[in-house]
């Protein structure tokens, strides 16, 4: 399965049972991902979980958001842009298409919000959407 869409999947069924936190698997694309939902306010913080006896991080732990009690501060969090099937997207078209939704962007300059990329007039890979 693909990582991001994992990613994605562990955090919405966490923010659906109502828990405060969830363990996802380690990457750097994770890593920029997630930075990505917490500069946007979807999510709260997230730490790597530090392993001694191994090189790279066990995981991380991601601290959920909510509005309410039991309403989290997003509604979906969907994977765009799968392995067998890429989405690219101009910088012109990126608002055009998705407008009141915060998308991920892979850029030549690193992965970046939608409104970031079009900023920067940088189009790439449409990785993810948060409704």
């Amino acid at each position: 399965m693909d990582q991001i869409a994992q990613m994605f999947s562990k955090i919405k069924n966490a923010a659906n049972a109502g828990k405060k936190e969830t363990k996802v698997s380690y990457s750097k694309l994770s890593l920029a991902v997630l930075e990505i939902l917490k500069k946007e306010n979807f999510i709260e913080s997230f730490a790597e979980i530090k392993d001694a006896n191994k090189k790279y991080p066990a995981g991380i732990t991601v601290k959920l958001k909510y509005k309410n009690k039991d309403e989290a501060t997003f509604q979906n969090l969907r994977k765009v842009s799968t392995p067998g099937k890429r989405v690219y997207l101009k910088a012109s078209r990126i608002n055009q298409i998705f407008r009141g939704k915060t998308v991920i962007v892979s850029t030549s300059q690193g992965l970046m919000s939608g409104a970031d990329a079009r900023k920067k007039g940088l189009g790439g890979e449409l990785i993810g959407e948060v409704v």
